[in-house]
């Protein structure tokens, strides 16, 4: 969730792959802030608090936990492999309901693999919004930059569309 509000271009990104979004509540309360250059110096990096009341009133992200003893059970067994209950949730939630889940962290990504998951990474993720929208190559170049320089994210070798991603910025 991070890296979509960095790049500027969250909620288009999330209507244009046209999934239907959900937040684990416990994913909500740990997006707790985002970086942005100062405005006062754009040198320097300072954190907001992240809102994401737009998304959630907008009718792009819903928010969801556990609605049964079953979700309940996988989240607390889940979350016993995590640092963060975010994590879990999404792990459980997504298993419970057949969802596929969206995550950078390589754990989750192992452990939703073998628990049969569908996983769609940040860059799979800005691929397929550039593929769907075409945007200008100055606002993807931009939205790639800032979601490393303001997420702090780059992507793993190990990822898909990984080449993809450096290719955008090569060719500026």
């Amino acid at each position: 969730m991070i890296d979509l509000l960095a790049s500027g271009h969250a909620e288009a990104i999330m209507r244009a792959l046209g999934y239907a979004w959900h937040i684990p509540v416990e994913v909500q309360s740990e997006v707790q802030y985002v970086r942005q250059p100062d405005s006062d110096d754009p040198a320097r990096l300072v954190r907001v608090a992240a809102d994401l009341t737009p998304l959630i009133g907008g009718g792009v992200l819903t928010l969801c936990k556990p609605e049964n003893q079953q979700e309940a059970d996988t989240f607390v067994q889940y979350a016993a492999e995590f640092r963060s209950d975010g994590e879990a949730m999404c792990l459980a939630l997504a298993e419970s309901r057949g969802w596929m889940i969206a995550t950078d962290d390589r754990k989750a990504i192992r452990i939703s693999k073998q628990a049969g998951l569908v996983v769609i990474s940040c860059p799979e993720i800005l691929k397929t919004w550039v593929d769907l929208t075409h945007p200008t190559k100055q606002t993807l170049v931009k939205a790639l930059k800032d979601i490393e320089l303001l997420a702090q994210f780059r992507p793993n070798p190990s990822m898909p569309a990984y080449q993809w991603w450096l290719d955008q910025l090569r060719t500026i």
